[in-house]
């Protein structure tokens, strides 16, 4: 079973695009979410986090105090960027292997169907 040289360059460079797509929209996601949280944003944090300090007895809830001193979104985004893209390419890359044999054995299918019995 030979694969022709156009077909393994039309996968690869679907998974090129495919992978390139998955980090601009990281990237893009990322510039988006450091703009949003700037000094202003982490000033209101800070201000809801002292608001959480002292709860209301009242409350129907017990809230948990806050512990971190900025926004979690902007820590995920911040800290822990590389974590977050390399494992959205490693499961882009398996969705992408999935979904290019699935692609394969419908296109290379025996053409027969589905054997039907026999009446006896």
């Amino acid at each position: 079973m030979t694969r022709s040289p156009r077909t393994i360059a039309v996968v690869a460079l679907s998974y090129v695009a495919v992978l390139a797509a998955i980090v601009v929209a990281l990237v893009a996601a990322r510039r988006s979410v450091m703009a949003q949280y700037g000094p202003e944003a982490i000033a209101q944090w800070q201000q809801w986090k002292r608001q959480t300090e002292h709860p209301d007895p009242s409350a129907p809830v017990a809230r948990r105090a806050v512990t971190s001193d900025e926004p979690p979104l902007l820590i995920l985004a911040r800290d822990h960027f590389a974590a977050i893209t390399v494992t959205c390419v490693a499961i882009g890359t398996v969705l992408f292997g999935f979904l290019a044999l699935a692609l394969r054995g419908a296109w290379r299918g025996n053409g027969q169907g589905v054997a039907q019995k026999e009446p006896r």
